[in-house]
């Protein structure tokens, strides 16, 4: 599956193409064509879904890698303290 925003540049390019020429299409290329839409737009909703999911899941609990490199990074440097 494809990211949600080349998704949603096919359901769009397929929107404009319908309306253009949807009057003067021949009933069965219309039905392709409407079937073709819907099959996108689904994609792009579960897409989207899927997205924000794992952006949620991300926040919530970070793996133990980004936690093992974050903890060294809060510490402050001992040698940059002045020995006097």
């Amino acid at each position: 599956m494809g990211k949600s925003g080349q998704l949603k540049a096919k359901v769009d390019r397929l929107e404009k193409k319908l309306a253009a020429k949807g009057a003067s299409l021949a009933a069965d290329k219309q039905r392709v064509l409407r079937k073709k839409l819907k099959r996108f737009q689904r994609a792009w909703r579960t897409a989207l879904a899927l997205e924000k999911r794992s952006a949620e899941m991300g926040k919530g609990a970070k793996p133990a890698a980004q936690a093992a490199e974050e903890k060294p990074a809060a510490a402050p440097p001992e040698a940059a303290t002045p020995a006097t």
